[in-house]
């Protein structure tokens, strides 16, 4: 695992209190209705020279790693600052079901789906059995890991790194797999599917459970592509970076050019079985990335 530890964005204290009094003002639905609308980006915030001088720095920053952390935001407003946080590199914010920008996530003893469960998840990009996938992922804690930094760590890895990874250990099948082979990925929640090779111009996208699915559909027996998956996400480990996201932190991921994962994650009982303390999280996804000059 790298061990470096990327350089954190603090946001500018009159920043914070600009976007505190928006958030507090629109609150979370009406700013996803500014989305929805193509409104939010007339907001005079945009314009403001903190704002300005905060964007370039975060760009800064996400050019070089393909990741960027900012802290100092507050985990209040159901993560409405995410939004302004997307927005310094992103653009074309998605919206789901209901008009939803953001998505919310806590951690649950008591499932087994993968956005909620506490068991560590694998290596991947999001949405990528879609004909576009996103090129950002954004995520903000809004409720640490009762055990963190030991659990609910966020891995990132940079691709480049990934398969600088895989040749240096002359992994010539997994290399294959990912540059040259065709696969098919399929999402059994959306019935999207997508077939193509996994990296191709500097870009990749992956998920061990849409190719499993993929699998099972096409008749195909797994005992190869998981010891395909289990060298893949050992080569992205070797090559990530950890992050452990306090309380308002969040982090800008490029969904086309890094893989992410969520460590293993814990949870304190208050009153068991129903109340507890675990990790929660808000998510959203940009289209594109921004275009600064």
């Amino acid at each position: 695992m790298n061990n470096f530890q990327p350089n954190y964005i603090e946001v500018p204290s009159l920043l914070k209190i600009l976007i505190g009094e928006i958030c507090s003002y629109n609150k979370l639905t009406g700013l996803e209705e500014l989305v929805t609308t193509n409104k939010i980006e007339k907001l005079s915030i945009f314009n403001d020279e903190n704002w300005l001088l905060f964007r370039d720095k975060v760009n800064q920053i996400y050019s070089k790693h393909n990741f960027a952390v900012i802290k100092g935001f507050g985990a209040d407003h159901d993560g409405a600052s995410l939004l302004f946080a997307a927005l310094t590199i992103g653009e074309s914010l998605r919206c789901y079901r209901g008009n939803k920008v953001i998505k919310h996530f806590k951690m649950s003893p008591w499932t087994r789906e993968l956005a909620h469960t506490l068991k560590a998840g694998e290596f991947h990009t999001d949405l990528n059995t879609e004909k576009k996938p996103p090129e950002i992922t954004a995520i903000q804690c809004l409720e640490p890991d009762p055990g963190s930094p030991n659990f609910g760590i966020l891995y990132v890895a940079n691709l480049s790194e990934l398969i600088h990874e895989i040749k240096q250990n002359q992994n010539h099948k997994i290399l294959l797999f990912l540059t040259d082979e065709i696969v098919t990925m399929l999402s059994e929640r959306s019935s999207s599917s997508w077939t193509g090779n996994l990296v191709e111009d500097n870009m990749i996208r992956y998920h061990p459970e849409t190719l499993r699915a993929a699998n099972r559909m096409l008749g195909k027996t797994t005992h190869d592509l998981e010891q395909i998956i289990e060298e893949i996400e050992s080569s992205a480990l070797a090559v990530s970076v950890p992050i452990a996201l306090n309380s308002g932190d969040l982090v800008l991921i490029s969904n086309r050019r890094s893989l992410h994962r969520r460590g293993e994650s814990s949870v304190l009982f208050e009153k068991y079985p129903t109340d507890f303390q675990s990790r929660r999280i808000a998510i959203l996804h940009a289209s594109n990335q921004r275009k600064i000059s």
